[in-house]
Order: structure tokens, then C-alpha cells, then sequence
């Protein structure tokens, strides 16, 4: 399959759940297992990385199909040929490569709040534990600038996620995947992501998954509907790998 939008992202998402429920509903289920073992104390520091690392994995084995099949069914007849070794193992270097260029990332924009946050307060005055001593040194200013700053970066970084995502899923290998993630500073690839066609297929994204975050909200307000919004998610993520695989191949033009 060639280039693709929104809708066709859909389809390639709906197709590959129905092609194989049970591969689906045990996918959730190892994820939401390696949710809970993330309580336990001492090693649920190491569920806590292998989580993100699974769900990735899960987007990259489902992405790199995209561009082999020619249409929604023969996604589902990969669903139907496929296991949960080939999810979660079968290309989890690439995903380990992944999380780890963007655990650097996020470790750099925590870097950047810090700093932004120390600017417009007095440090002082929050070591002495004194509430109005604190609120009366906060410059205002500084911390509103500071703040929109930091917004309009994510922003930026969002816009340019699915481009980057996309060219990570079509990775070859942990090293490759790990250089690609860090894109999001390459000035090039931001030059490439100035057309229409991408413009269009990441504003309707993004509006999919923000209505998607407050559905699944609404559904785990009920322990009963829990499960409904596991499955939504997991479809959610589905229709992410395709929607980042298109965006690659739009940037790739």
C-alpha cells in the first residue's frame, strides 16, 4: 500500500483487530500485566521501561506491515498469521531504540522546565518550606513566559511526532532507530514537514486521539467500562502506527 490519510488508517486498524480478536486481546491483556507488575517494589522500576518499550514494539510491528499489504484485508490476514512473539519480539530493538532516543528527549525537556521554573522563583525561598515566602518571590512574568515557551515546544514536538515516528517504525535496527528519534532537531526534516498533505494528515490526528483521550477518561471513571477503554487505546494505537508510516512516506516525496 502507497501513501495513505486518516481514513485509511482507520481501516488498516479495524482490520487488523478483527483479523485475529484473540491476538488483540492478549496483547491488552500482556500490557495491562506489565502495568500492574510496575507496583511492585524494587523491580517495578523495570516493568516501568519495559512497558513503554512492548507498547512501541506492538506500533512497530503493525506499522511496517502498512506498506506491504494492498489492501484493508490483507491486514487482517496478517492479524490472522500473526503472534505474540511477532508483536512484542519480533522487532524490539527497533522499539528499544526508540524509547530510548525519546527517554533522552524527555529527559532534556524536564532539563528545560527546571530551568525555565528556577528562573522565576527564588530557589531560596523554596528551600525554606515557607508558603508565602515562595508566592511572593515568584516573578510572574517569567514563569508565564517560561510556561508558553515550554507549551509552544510541545507543540512543535507534537506537529513533528508522527513524521518522526514513522521514519523510527521503518527502522532497520536499534542503532538506526535510535539516530532517527532524534529528528525532532533536525532543521532539514522540519523543512520537510512545511506541506499541505502532512499539515492536513496531523491536524485530523491529532484531533483523533485528543477525542479518543477524553473518551477513554470518560470510560475509566467506570471500573465496569475499564475494559472498553483498554480496547479503544489499543485501537488507538493501531491506527497511530499506520497514521505515522503514512506521514514518513509523505515526508520520504
Amino acid at each position: 500500500m502507497h501513501k495513505g490519510g486518516n481514513k485509511e488508517a482507520f481501516s488498516l486498524a479495524i482490520e487488523f483487530f478483527k483479523g485475529n480478536i484473540a491476538l488483540s486481546l492478549g496483547a491488552i491483556g500482556i500490557l495491562i500485566a506489565v502495568a500492574l507488575l510496575q507496583l511492585i517494589p524494587g523491580v517495578g522500576v523495570v516493568f516501568a521501561f519495559a512497558y513503554p518499550i512492548l507498547s512501541l514494539a506492538v506500533q512497530v510491528y503493525v506499522g511496517r506491515q502498512v506498506p506491504e499489504v494492498k489492501d484493508d484485508r490483507e491486514m487482517g490476514t496478517v492479524a490472522a498469521h500473526s503472534t505474540l512473539s511477532d508483536l512484542f519480539l519480533k522487532h524490539l530493538d527497533i522499539a528499544a531504540g526508540a524509547f530510548l532516543g525519546f527517554f533522552t528527549i524527555m529527559l532534556l525537556l524536564g532539563l528545560l522546565f527546571v530551568l525555565l521554573f528556577s528562573g522565576s522563583v527564588d530557589m531560596n525561598a523554596l528551600a525554606t518550606d515557607n508558603t508565602e515566602a515562595f508566592m511572593a518571590s515568584v516573578n510572574v512574568g517569567a514563569m508565564m513566559g517560561g510556561l508558553t515557551i515550554l507549551l509552544l515546544l510541545v507543540m512543535w514536538l507534537g506537529y513533528l511526532m508522527p513524521g518522526v515516528m514513522g521514519r523510527v517504525i521503518l527502522s532497520e535496527n536499534f542503532i538506526q532507530a535510535l539516530r532517527r528519534s532524534f529528528l525532532f532537531f533536525s532543521p532539514s526534516f522540519w523543512k520537510r514537514t512545511f506541506n499541505k498533505e502532512y499539515f492536513l494528515l496531523v491536524l485530523v490526528w491529532s484531533i483523533v486521539v485528543f477525542i479518543a483521550g477524553l473518551v477513554a477518561s470518560w470510560l475509566f471513571a467506570s471500573i465496569f467500562l475499564s475494559p472498553v477503554a483498554l480496547i479503544l487505546l489499543y485501537g488507538v494505537a493501531l491506527y497511530n502506527a499506520a497514521v505515522y508510516v503514512f506521514a514518513a512516506q509523505i515526508l520520504s516525496e
